[in-house]
């Protein structure tokens, strides 16, 4: 993925397909996998939040596993995770920046507080939260 301080491209579809998700799965939480190369966001793979919550998620270790067989041998790799905020603002609580153990991943959180859905995301390292730029591409 792109160094500290750089964007992240994202491909649209992927946007769209975690806005489903989020909405599919509310007012609980969803979560998912973000899957890439360098620093393009190409696929989300959604997943089973185990907590089945409205503030809170733990994505299934099963599909995490599953994806890692899937990617093998690959170039492409695992670059980071999604949530939903269903209520509140697409910013990382106090719970997710505890409970963030892969600084390198990019920590994306869509919020459906508002009508559009809103799109942001963060490297978290150290309990503390720096904005991504995320540059939405075809």
């Amino acid at each position: 993925m792109a160094a500290a301080g750089g964007g992240v491209r994202i491909r649209a579809g992927v946007l769209e397909t975690i806005a489903a998700h989020a909405q599919r799965d509310a007012p609980l939480e969803c979560c998912g996998l973000l899957v890439g190369a360098g620093d393009l966001v190409d696929e989300a793979v959604p997943a089973r939040n185990v907590l089945a919550d409205v503030s809170r998620y733990q994505l299934d270790p099963a599909a995490h596993f599953d994806l890692i067989r899937r990617l093998r041998g690959t170039a492409r790799t695992i670059v980071g995770t999604y949530h939903s905020h269903p209520r509140t603002p697409a910013a990382p609580s106090p719970r997710d920046l505890a409970e963030a153990h892969y600084p390198d991943f990019v920590w994306l959180i869509v919020s459906l507080e508002r009508a559009t859905p809103d799109y942001r995301a963060y490297r978290i390292a150290n309990g503390a939260a720096s904005a991504v730029d995320l540059r939405v591409e075809g």
